[in-house]
């Protein structure tokens, strides 16, 4: 359960690779871009966990990130814990760092996380001070689509 909350804290704090570019008609750099991510029915001790990763980017910098994670389990007790877990940790890196907006909703079997965290809107510098370890991936105050799409396959997403 460890490795799994320690995927899901990451991906929270960063919340498949398919790249879909728009590019104008003078043939210049794309205007938007989006690359998918995903890990599907990875499997820990009493329940699984499906991850997607939609980046969202200009040139090589990230401008937000949607993500949606779903953990199912047959017992009630991860759920009530997974759910309290997302919620809080959403909030606490909402508070300290801006730019997340984030729904949990919970059903029968399953506890899911739609979140959403703007780039443009973060406090990329207070991430990095707290996160040193990912701060090669920001530039020019900015989070590059290289960076993050290296730390979303080293959690185990694949990327097309």
């Amino acid at each position: 359960m460890k490795k799994g909350l320690l995927i899901l804290l990451a991906s929270v704090l960063l919340t498949g690779c398919e790249s879909n570019e728009t590019v104008d008609d003078n043939n210049v750099e794309p205007e938007l871009s989006t690359i998918t991510c995903v890990m599907d029915d990875v499997s820990y001790d009493g329940y699984t966990l499906d991850s997607e990763y939609i980046v969202n980017y200009s040139g090589d910098y990230v401008d937000n990130v949607v993500t949606t994670e779903t953990v199912t389990s047959d017992s009630e007790d991860i759920l009530d814990y997974m759910e309290e877990y997302l919620n809080q940790t959403y909030q606490v890196s909402s508070d300290t760092y801006g730019g997340y907006t984030y729904d949990i909703s919970r059903s029968s079997n399953q506890v899911s996380a739609n979140v959403t965290i703007d780039y443009n809107v973060m406090d990329l510098e207070q991430f990095k001070e707290d996160q040193p370890s990912i701060s090669s991936y920001i530039e020019n105050g900015k989070f590059l689509v290289s960076g993050i799409v290296e730390m979303y396959e080293s959690f185990g997403a694949t990327c097309e």
